[in-house]
């Protein structure tokens, strides 16, 4: 059985009333889930909230599962659609911390300093980067999902979404360029 085989018949089973098997995909995503959430706002504490309602929400959809897409997908835009409500709900952008965390810190000294230097570019360039940008960075770069996956998710083509990402790694490039992303 695969593993999306799994999922239906998971998804079947909460249908019929046997609630207590969804925390299989409780488990399975909550990770995957928070990490888009954090990445997309940058709180930890409201990544925290936002995953636990995605999953309620999707819990309490499961009726409108459509068999045929992956639910990791499903969940995706579940959680994508409730960010982007807390974004406009802030009128601002909110901090993306620890970014520092995705640089791998090296032996030398040197190397580390450069790495946290990367982070803090990437860390300010996220923060600035308009919001459609940011969605597809993180779902392409960070959660590593495919043009198909990322069309589910946000209801753009995939090659609309290639032309997107491809605009927002340079958009990326050129505001670290230009030492947007420097202390100072």
């Amino acid at each position: 059985m695969t593993i999306q085989e799994e999922e239906y018949s998971i998804i079947e089973e909460c249908r019929r009333g046997a609630s207590e098997v969804y925390a299989v995909l409780v488990e399975r995503y909550q990770e995957m889930i928070y990490n888009v959430a954090y990445r997309m706002i940058g709180d930890s504490e409201a990544a925290r909230d936002i995953a636990q309602e995605s999953f309620i929400a999707a819990y309490t959809a499961l009726k409108d599962f459509r068999y045929g897409s992956k639910f990791s997908t499903w969940l995706c835009s579940i959680v994508m659609n409730r960010c982007r409500d807390y974004l406009r709900s802030q009128k601002q952008m909110v901090p993306l911390d620890g970014i520092s965390e995705l640089v791998a810190k090296g032996p030398n000294p040197e190397v580390i300093l450069s790495d946290k230097q990367t982070a803090r570019d990437l860390h300010s360039a996220l923060k600035a980067m308009p919001e459609d940008y940011r969605q597809v960075i993180v779902l392409k770069h960070f959660e590593d999902l495919d043009y198909r996956e990322m069309e589910a998710i946000l209801g753009v083509s995939a090659n609309a979404l290639k032309v997107k990402t491809y605009r927002a790694r340079e958009w990326l490039k050129k505001y670290i360029e230009k030492g947007h992303g420097q202390d100072g």
